[in-house]
């Protein structure tokens, strides 16, 4: 019933612009983003969503679509590390990089070794640190 839906809407937009507030704005979302101001504690990168740059405090969480060693450096790569994904069960491998103390202007910067394929990707990818900011 999408025009009864339509209609539902243009009666809540009327109330709100009447009101000069939002009319259905659930308590409890506004109680968890607005007033105490949850946020999220892992940014999620994958293929289809490279994220570039993340808040510091932020774990990085890498999720893939195959098992892979994730081989990272966040000091360019002077040094390196390694860690491996696990599987969720739900067709994604995912790994969380310990990346919550890195300070803002820093950068890590990863690869994969596909285990499946005993390959490497072949490029590298960067996520930066920005400072705090939810």
């Amino acid at each position: 019933m999408p025009l009864v839906w339509a209609h539902a809407e243009y009666v809540k937009l009327c109330r709100s612009l009447a009101d000069n507030a939002l009319f259905d704005m659930p308590p409890q979302t506004v109680k968890r983003y607005l007033k105490e101001a949850n946020n999220a504690l892992y940014a999620i990168w994958q293929f289809n969503h490279k994220c570039r740059a993340i808040s510091a405090g932020q774990i990085l969480r890498v999720a893939l679509s195959a098992t892979a060693v994730i081989h990272w450096s966040s000091d360019n790569w002077q040094t390196a590390q390694e860690m491996r994904t696990r599987d969720t069960g739900l067709g994604l491998h995912i790994a969380d990089l310990p990346t919550a103390t890195q300070k803002a202007g820093s950068e890590i910067q990863f690869t994969f070794h596909w285990l499946d394929d005993d390959r490497w990707q072949g490029e590298n990818f960067a996520v930066s640190i920005n400072a705090e900011s939810f």
